[in-house]
């Protein structure tokens, strides 16, 4: 699960460089983001190759997490370099193709299709409210399962701190 909640959160905020930076100001974000989970993400192939306990602990793990989970919290640090190659946040996501459907100085909003051991299929819209707030979300499927995140970002300051994004 903090795999998935980790892959979501890393490619939620990616840019196409060709496009319009977004005018959000540089330096340490906090970032809010509430999961809501059906199904079972996790696709059928991995949860046959575990071992019957391990697979067990996982299923009752999303079933406990199914519906509306408590907000996480987390910071990231935002350069001139990653608005300009327009990435807001990284991905090691090799599998993933990105397709701007619209994006300007305050709306980004993208499809990503992930192959691979994991397939995935993502809907992102993002709002830059002001230059220090935004809004956004993210629906995935992936396996048997969806993912809704709701996401919420403000500017903490120009300086980023040693620790943020590690």
């Amino acid at each position: 699960m903090k795999r998935v909640f980790t892959a979501l959160v890393l490619t939620a905020l990616p840019l196409v460089s060709q496009a319009a930076t977004l005018d959000i100001k540089t330096g340490t974000w906090e970032m809010t983001l509430s999961t809501a989970m059906s199904g079972m993400p996790i696709p059928k192939e991995a949860l046959a190759n575990m071992e019957p306990a391990q697979r067990a602990r996982i299923e009752a793990s999303m079933r406990a997490q199914a519906g509306q989970g408590k907000p996480h919290i987390s910071r990231s640090c935002v350069t001139r370099q990653d608005l300009d190659r327009g990435q807001l946040m990284r991905s090691d996501e090799p599998n993933c193709k990105r397709k701007v459907i619209t994006q300007d100085a305050r709306h980004l909003e993208m499809e990503e299709i992930c192959t691979g051991p994991e397939p995935s299929k993502s809907h992102f819209k993002f709002d830059a409210t002001s230059s220090e707030r935004y809004t956004g979300s993210i629906d995935m499927l992936r396996g048997d399962g969806k993912v809704h995140i709701d996401m919420s970002g403000r500017w903490i300051g120009a300086t980023c701190t040693k620790g943020v994004d590690d």
